[in-house]
C-alpha cells in the first residue's frame, strides 16, 4: 500500500514522465503600505522579508512608503493596498467616519506623541512652554491631542502662540528658532532634530496620562473572512521578523537600510532601542507583539471622543481584533 508521501512522490514523478512539468504553488501576492518613509519601527518587517519569513509562508509581499497616516488609510479602504500601516487613533476617527477599517495588531502601544524643544531654550516640562511659540502640522496626532495634553497639565494655552508648519519645515523652523517647540514623536522626530543640534529631553504626552495607541496594522474589514488565511500567514511572518529585531537591532537596521538605503543609519540605530520603551502598557506587558487590549482601545476612543469629535456610540471592539495573530 502506498503512503501518502509515496502517493505524492509517484505523482510528481509521473507527471513527468508523461511530460507534464511539475509546477510549484505559486506565492501570494500581498501589498503593505506603511504610514510614512521607513523607520526604526518597520524594521522587523524588512528583517522579515529579509530572511525569508514571508516567502516561507508562501507570501510574495511588497512594501511600500507612505505619505501620513490619513493616505494610507484611504489606500486600503480603496483597495489599492491589502494592508496598511498607520496611527491607530487615526483609523479610529476614519471608522468615525464610515470606513469600514479593522486593526489587526499594534506596533507602538504607547504613543510616542510629544512636544521637542532645542537643549537651549530651557523647556524641560510642561509650564515651561507659557509664552513660547509652538509649531504644529495640521491633523497629525501631536496636534490632535494637544488639547487633552493641556488639560492634564494645567496648561493656559491662551499664552502659547500657535504657527501652522508643513511637515517638512518644522525640523528647520526649531532649529532657526522660527518657533520654540514643535509636536512629533519623542523618538524618530527628536532623534532627527538632534542629529542637527542638540535637543531637550522630549515631553512624552503618555507620561502625563494622555496616552492613545501608536502606529498599527489595519486591513479593510471585509479582508477578515475573506482573506482570514493570508493575513495570519502575514502577521506569523511579521512578528518573527519584530522579535529578531528585539534580539539583534543592529540586523534590524542592516535589514532597513539594506532595503532602503536612503534612511539615516545613525538615527536608526539609536530609535531602534529606544523603541522598546513604546511597545506595550501595562495592559499588554507579558503579551506577545502586536496584540491589543480592550482597556487601551476604550482609552483611545474616549480620548478621541473627547479631543477630536469622534462620533459616541463607538464600540471600541469593534475596532480591533487579536484574531490574526498566532494563538497564545
Amino acid at each position: 500500500m502506498l503512503t501518502r508521501r509515496k502517493l505524492i512522490i509517484a505523482s510528481a514523478v509521473g507527471g513527468a514522465c508523461l511530460g507534464r512539468p511539475f509546477i510549484a504553488r505559486a506565492a501570494t501576492p500581498l501589498t503593505l503600505r506603511l504610514d510614512w518613509v521607513a523607520g526604526a519601527d518597520h524594521a522587523g518587517i524588512y528583517l522579515a522579508q529579509d530572511r525569508g519569513f514571508y516567502a516561507q509562508e508562501g507570501l510574495d509581499l511588497t512594501v511600500y512608503e507612505g505619505k501620513g497616516s490619513v493616505a494610507t488609510l484611504q489606500s486600503v479602504a480603496s483597495g489599492n493596498d491589502t494592508i496598511g500601516v498607520a496611527n491607530l487613533s487615526t483609523m479610529a476617527l476614519a471608522a468615525g467616519t464610515g470606513a469600514k477599517l479593522t486593526a489587526i495588531a499594534a506596533i507602538l502601544q504607547k504613543a510616542p506623541d510629544g512636544l521637542i524643544a532645542l537643549a537651549s531654550s530651557n523647556i524641560t516640562k510642561p509650564k515651561d512652554l507659557e509664552g513660547k511659540t509652538w509649531g504644529f502640522v495640521s491633523t497629525d496626532s501631536g496636534e490632535r491631542m494637544f488639547p487633552a495634553f493641556a488639560r492634564a497639565t494645567q496648561l493656559d494655552v491662551s499664552t502659547i502662540k500657535r504657527v501652522q508648519l508643513q511637515h517638512s519645515a518644522s525640523y528647520t523652523s526649531l532649529i532657526l528658532g522660527n518657533v520654540d517647540f514643535i509636536s512629533g514623536w519623542a523618538i524618530a522626530d527628536a532623534l532627527k532634530v538632534g542629529a542637527m543640534k542638540p535637543v531637550a529631553s522630549p515631553i512624552v504626552y503618555a507620561d502625563y496620562g494622555v496616552n492613545t495607541l501608536g502606529n498599527g496594522f489595519f486591513v479593510a474589514a471585509d479582508s477578515l473572512s475573506s482573506r482570514a488565511d493570508t493575513l495570519k500567514a502575514f502577521m506569523r511572518a511579521t512578528i518573527k521578523g519584530y522579535l529578531a529585531a528585539e534580539a539583534d537591532p543592529q540586523a534590524g537596521v542592516a535589514a532597513l537600510i539594506k532595503a532602503r538605503p536612503s534612511s539615516n543609519r545613525t538615527v536608526a540605530e539609536k530609535e531602534i532601542l529606544l523603541m522598546k520603551n513604546y511597545l506595550h502598557t501595562d495592559s499588554t506587558q507579558g503579551k506577545e507583539f502586536g496584540w491589543m487590549s480592550d482597556g487601551d482601545w476604550a482609552r483611545t476612543v474616549s480620548l478621541m471622543q473627547e479631543c477630536c469629535k469622534l462620533p459616541s456610540g463607538i464600540d471600541p471592539k469593534s475596532l480591533y481584533t487579536n484574531a490574526m495573530l498566532p494563538p497564545a
